[in-house]
């Protein structure tokens, strides 16, 4: 059985891996991706994989976590409509039977990728259930990423990962502290690409590109699935390492595709072998 559109997979293959673009899918009835079934996926899930966060946030703020007042995140998933809330299930390829899903995906567009950027590795899944309005703020996720819409609208605003949407130090604190929020000035607004999705609807977001999101009047159900390859991990490793090598005076610039890091990328690996990182 195949998911995604045979006719959207061109466009998608001319624009990656630097450029965003718009897949269609089969995967809004699936029967995997329903409240009910997600509510259960909550259940199995370790509870550190399982977050609640406010649907109110802003730019620049913090993504905070909202905390239940009683019951758990399960509970909350099928009146998500009225809860005020954004559940983000984590890793759901933990679950053989998200993982199964994952990989069938994964299988159909991996003919457009390995040609470009060899095998994908470290594959995962990422499965958010949205209030109306909710806003996800302006961040960026340093993996590939497709982001498939199940249920309800969103708009996805997408912004190339480059200054001054993301500086060098903010990726380099990434890939040291984990911290993916960015600060936000207002005039950022104007200066995105502004993805409509609907169920059926799926966007490939490039490795690192900053973006925001906000639901529609409806509850929203996305999946998204990340990967890297070999380039991405080594432009991990280049960028955990460039501050070490900027204190000997030695250049430490931004990776960009398709040049490699390889000797950076080698060196963080030992100096983390020897715990110097």
């Amino acid at each position: 059985m195949t998911f995604l559109v045979p006719s959207s997979l061109g466009g998608f293959s001319n624009a990656y891996p630097l450029s965003p673009a718009i897949l269609r899918h089969e995967l809004a009835h699936h029967p995997l991706l329903s409240l009910s079934a997600l509510a259960q996926a909550a259940r199995d899930l370790p509870e550190q994989h399982v977050e609640r966060r406010v649907a109110d946030a802003a730019h620049g703020g913090d993504f905070a976590m909202d905390t239940p007042g009683g019951g758990d995140i399960a509970d909350i998933i099928p009146s998500i409509e009225t809860s005020g809330n954004w559940v983000m299930l984590r890793f759901v390829e933990q679950l053989p039977r998200y993982q199964g899903l994952l990989q069938s995906l994964m299988a159909e567009i991996d003919p457009a990728i390995t040609p470009l950027t060899g095998l994908s590795q470290s594959l995962k899944g990422f499965i958010f259930i949205s209030a109306p309005g909710t806003l996800t703020p302006f961040h960026f996720d340093a993996e590939y990423n497709i982001l498939f819409q199940i249920a309800g609208d969103k708009d996805f605003v997408t912004y190339p990962p480059e200054p001054p949407f993301l500086s060098r130090d903010r990726r380099e604190a990434y890939h040291r502290a984990g911290e993916n929020m960015l600060p936000w000035q207002d005039d950022f607004e104007a200066l995105g690409t502004v993805h409509p999705l609907a169920p059926g609807d799926a966007l490939y977001v490039p490795h690192a590109s900053p973006h925001w999101v906000r639901a529609g009047p409806m509850p929203s159900i996305s999946l998204s699935m990340t990967w890297q390859n070999d380039w991405s991990l080594a432009a991990g490793d280049a960028l955990t390492v460039n501050p070490v090598l900027r204190r000997f005076g030695l250049s430490a610039d931004i990776p960009a595709w398709p040049k490699k890091s390889v000797w950076r990328a080698f060196g963080c690996r030992a100096a983390r072998r020897a715990r110097l990182l």
